[in-house]
Parts: C-alpha cells; sequence; structure tokens
C-alpha cells in the first residue's frame, strides 16, 4: 500500500509538472526594495508581500534598467536596453509590432490580461501589445517628449482634473473577477500597481507600503482559493524605486543611485517545480526577468530578447541602467551605468564609482582611487552601447538629440544635444538645486498656488536662462494667469528649440489668440494638432480660431 502510494505521489508529482504553468505578475510601482521586511526593512512590515516568495526565491540584487515607468516596464516585457527600443521617456509609445512577453505568451496558446493602475501604461503608450483583455482606463491623447508627461487633450485645460490613477484594491479587484471566470485557463495576468507613487493619498510612503501589503494579501487568498497558487509562476517586482531624500532626489528619475535602481523580485514556483534557491544574490537586471518566465516554460526566447535567464548559472552579468530625463527636460548630461559583480560605474561630466558591497548607499566615489577599474568599465560600457544602440540614420542630422548625446558621450560622434555656448552639458549633479526648485514648482501647480510656482519658476531661470521645462511651465502659468504677453516670450523659446512639445504649442496658441495675433495663434494651434491629432481641445481651439478669423 505504501508503495503504490509513494507511486501515486511520484504520478502525480510528473502531472503537475507537465501542466502547463500559468504566469501571473504583479508591478508595485516606485517600490524600493530595502522597504521590503523581506529585505531587511524593520520599520514597518510587510508580511503579505514577502510571502509571494514561498516556495520560492528572494532575488536580492535586481536593478532596473532606467528609474521611471513605461521605459522600465517596456524593458521588461521586452528584454531590451531602453536606448535600444528608444523608450526612455514616460510619454514615448511603444512601435508596432514590438515583441513583447504578452505577445510570445499569447502565441503558445496562453490567454493573456493586464490590468493597469497608471495613465503612464495607458493602452495609448504600445505596451498593450500581446494581451487580449487590456483593462485601463484612462485616455490622455497628447504627450511631451521633453518632459515625459501626458496631457489630457479633452475640453478641460486642466490637467489634474481627470483621472490618471486608480487604487490598487480597483486594480486587484478586476483581476481577480478575471481570473474567477477564467479558472483552469493556461494565462498570463500582469496586474500595476500605483499607490507608492507620489503625490501620496495616505500619510507617506510607508503607509501606502502598508496598504499595498494588505491589498496583496487578499489577492493572495484568491490565488489559493482558485487553485492559481499551485499552479503559477506568481511574481512580484517593481519597476523602479523612490529615492525619499537619498543623495538629494525626493522622487525619481533624476539620479540613478540604488534607491530608485534596486527593486525586488520575489518569485513564487508551482507545485512540482524543480527545486531553487531561496535566494539568488547574483546581480541582474529586470530585463531579465522575461527570458526566465520563459526557459521556466520551456519556450524559447526570441532573438530580440536581450536579457538572460535567472535561471542559468555561469559568468558574472553586466547591468546597464540610464536616466536621460535631465538630458530631454533641462538640457543637462544624460546618465549612464554599468554594474559588475559589486563595482558600478556611472557615466556622467564628473563619472563615478562605488563599490556596492562595501558602500551599498553610494556615499564614497573610488573614481581616483580606482581608475583602472573605472576604465574597464567605460570600456565595457561603450561596447554594449555600440552593440545594441540603433543603427545610426544615413543623415546625421536625422540622429535625434537623445541619441547624439548618448554616442558623443561615449566617444561615437563630435557634438551634443543643447550645447550651450558651445559648452558640455553641466553634470546633472551640479544642477540639483535647480532640480529641486523645479520639483518645488511642480508641487505649488498642483496645489493651484500659482503666484509661487512662478517665482520658483523665475527663481530656477536665472541661473539657468535656457532651461526648457522651466520656460514652458512658466508660460503655462503665465496663460493661466492672463499675462499673455509674458507667456509668449517664454513659450516662442520652448517652441524653437522643441518644436514637438504638444503644451508648448498650445499655449503658445492660446497666448497668441489673447493677443488677437490669430495668424500666429492658428500656426501653433496646427502644429500642436499636428503633434497629437486626437486632442479635442487643439481642434476645438483652431475651429472656433478659423471661424473667428479665416485664413487670409
Amino acid at each position: 500500500m505504501t508503495a503504490r502510494i509513494a507511486a501515486g505521489i511520484v504520478l502525480l508529482a510528473a502531472l503537475l509538472r507537465a501542466e502547463p504553468a500559468s504566469v501571473i505578475l504583479i508591478s508595485i510601482d516606485t517600490l524600493r526594495a530595502d522597504h521590503l521586511s523581506a529585505y531587511g526593512y524593520r520599520r514597518i512590515r510587510t508580511p503579505n508581500i514577502d510571502s509571494f516568495a514561498q516556495q520560492g526565491t528572494i532575488f536580492g540584487q535586481i536593478e532596473s534598467q532606467v528609474p521611471l515607468t513605461l521605459p522600465s516596464h517596456t524593458s521588461l516585457f521586452t528584454s531590451t536596453y531602453p536606448f535600444q527600443n528608444q523608450i526612455e521617456e514616460n510619454a514615448e509609445r511603444v512601435p508596432a509590432r514590438a515583441v513583447t512577453l504578452a505577445s510570445v505568451l499569447r502565441a503558445h496558446g496562453y490567454k493573456t490580461a493586464a490590468f493597469i493602475g497608471s495613465v503612464f501604461l495607458e493602452s495609448e503608450m504600445g505596451l498593450d501589445q500581446g494581451f487580449e483583455v487590456y483593462d485601463s482606463p484612462f485616455h490622455f491623447e497628447a504627450f511631451s517628449p521633453i518632459s515625459g508627461t501626458m496631457f489630457f487633450g479633452g475640453a478641460s485645460r486642466n490637467n489634474y482634473s481627470v483621472r490618471d490613477r486608480r487604487d490598487g484594491a480597483l486594480v486587484l479587484g478586476a483581476a481577480r473577477r478575471w481570473l474567477a471566470a477564467n479558472r483552469g485557463a493556461n494565462a498570463f495576468v500582469f496586474a500595476h500597481l500605483f499607490d507608492l507613487h507620489k503625490p501620496y493619498v495616505r500619510r507617506g510612503y510607508d503607509a501606502e507600503l502598508a496598504y499595498t501589503d494588505k491589498i496583496l494579501g487578499a489577492l493572495k487568498q484568491a490565488l489559493v482559493a482558485g487553485g492559481w497558487w499551485r499552479r503559477s509562476i506568481v511574481i512580484v517586482l517593481s519597476d523602479h524605486g523612490e529615492a525619499l531624500g537619498d543623495h538629494g532626489e525626493d522622487s525619481h528619475g533624476y539620479f540613478i543611485y540604488e534607491s530608485t535602481l534596486h527593486v525586488p523580485l520575489l518569485v513564487h514556483w508551482p507545485d512540482g517545480a524543480p527545486a531553487h534557491a531561496a535566494r539568488d544574490n547574483r546581480p541582474a537586471a529586470l530585463m531579465d526577468v522575461a527570458p526566465t518566465v520563459l526557459d521556466f516554460l520551456h519556450i524559447a526566447a526570441p532573438p530580440s530578447f536581450e536579457g538572460r535567464s535567472l535561471l542559468a548559472a555561469g559568468a558574472v552579468r553586466l547591468v546597464y541602467s540610464e536616466s536621460v530625463y535631465a538630458h530631454d527636460g533641462f538640457g543637462w548630461a544624460p546618465l549612464r551605468g554599468l554594474r559588475e559583480g559589486a563595482y558600478k560605474y556611472i557615466e556622467a561630466p564628473k563619472p563615478e564609482l562605488y563599490n556596492l558591497a562595501a558602500d551599498p548607499h553610494e556615499q564614497v566615489n573610488l573614481i581616483a582611487n580606482e581608475p583602472d577599474r573605472a576604465r574597464q568599465l567605460r570600456n565595457e560600457l561603450q561596447k554594449l552601447v555600440a552593440a545594441h544602440a540603433p543603427k545610426q540614420p544615413s543623415s546625421p542630422a536625422a540622429i535625434s538629440p537623445r541619441t547624439r548625446a548618448l554616442l558623443a558621450s561615449l566617444g561615437y560622434l563630435s557634438g551634443s544635444a543643447r550645447r550651450r555656448s558651445g559648452a558640455a552639458p553641466p553634470d546633472p549633479k551640479d544642477r540639483l538645486p535647480e532640480y529641486r526648485l523645479y520639483e518645488s514648482a511642480q508641487t505649488s501647480l498642483y496645489n493651484g498656488r500659482l503666484e509661487e510656482a512662478a517665482a520658483t519658476l523665475r527663481r530656477l531661470l536665472a541661473r539657468d536662462p535656457q532651461n526648457p521645462l522651466a520656460l514652458r511651465d512658466l508660460g503655462a502659468t503665465y496663460i493661466e494667469q492672463h499675462a499673455y504677453a509674458k507667456a509668449r516670450d517664454c513659450l516662442e523659446k520652448v517652441a524653437v528649440s522643441d518644436p514637438d512639445d504638444y503644451m508648448a504649442q498650445f499655449e503658445l496658441g492660446l497666448a497668441y489668440k489673447n493677443l488677437s495675433q490669430f495668424d500666429a495663434a492658428r500656426e501653433h494651434f496646427e502644429a500642436a494638432c499636428r503633434v497629437a491629432p486626437e486632442a479635442e481641445q487643439c481642434r476645438r481651439e483652431l475651429d472656433a480660431l478659423r471661424k473667428q478669423s479665416p485664413a487670409r
């Protein structure tokens, strides 16, 4: 009898292994790894999130490729570098026919569904490719290439009066209903939670994290009760962290220090899976997650995937990271980094080198002490970029400013984007006071304190007179204050340097309209409508202007 039972257990295990596993992927936006108790945090406990590593693996040294929501998720799902896929800001559209984890799994018979918590991943951005269901109740029609932001192009001009996020409980509720309706299917389900992202609804970052832990506890119970837990790979990760004041940065996207790059990755393996280590502390990348899933499922990774399966043994990996936000928004230098083992190199006008094993908070720059190691990592960074950067167009003038800055900083081109008076762009570290002024102005704008915001932006421009985002946002603030001539003077400078910025063109049209300069107003409304043809507010203004003052 005992032998029969043992044989039955062996047979059951074999059947479970033969059953294709479902995949449930949960992204907790803006969660830094060291705020989970599984990673050593003690101020609050996160037992429910930690429990997703039961019968699984905690990966202790996972890095985001870029600390912004859409670019990071694009690298996650396409397993490509941000500079390679060219999604490096939040307001850029993923190209059609991108090969994603969802599209690969759907091609192998999986039912695919996504449940989205933020406008940054709305379907218009193109990351819905491969999903049969993409539950994203947002619709922003206009996008800014210099600030990485979306604008509501509907009847209202107030971006803050429209819905740009939804509570995580609603996201997970929709996901649970789909799971209940599709019980028994082979499925890939993606849920995106945005509660940790500023501005906070609750009292601070840890309070939002405690709430997120609570609602994920309810999801875990539903997964167990519905049978999904035993037969699924369940993955919890984050797209990027949050600086919370580290290195003078309050949020994320500006620097590429570990506070915004080091993210959690917890993987629960289904019943019957081969044994895996409970903890894996090898440095690795978010772009390694998709190849890991396919490796586990015995599905060949597509040739476009650049990441490597975390299930594979092997040599130390090179882990790439970047941020071009300071470059795109302010005209300062882009940042790129490369990690090899414990050492991390940051390419900047003032380069940096850190030993993360001895100095996890990156307080001691070793660039002068270990020049040979820094040179070796810079060379590796050069080779990686050269091997994976998009092919250079035949005409140098067709190279985007960002790609030109990327290649020029590594010695591939002469010149750089947004150079001022022939000088090299400044190091973001040296412009931190100006950046903090900009962030302060954004807070004032969000809270409706227009004069306070305008005064702060003027202070910033006194330090950095050609700053594109400061000029654009000061111009928009002047529009709200009906100071149309002042608005025109600011916005004209932005329209010259960044003609494809929707907000600059639209607000400039408003300024000229209210100054009764109708031909100029029409010109800029037409430019805005070309950038965002679906924006209702732009079409409405242009139609009204044409009726009021037909073109001569």
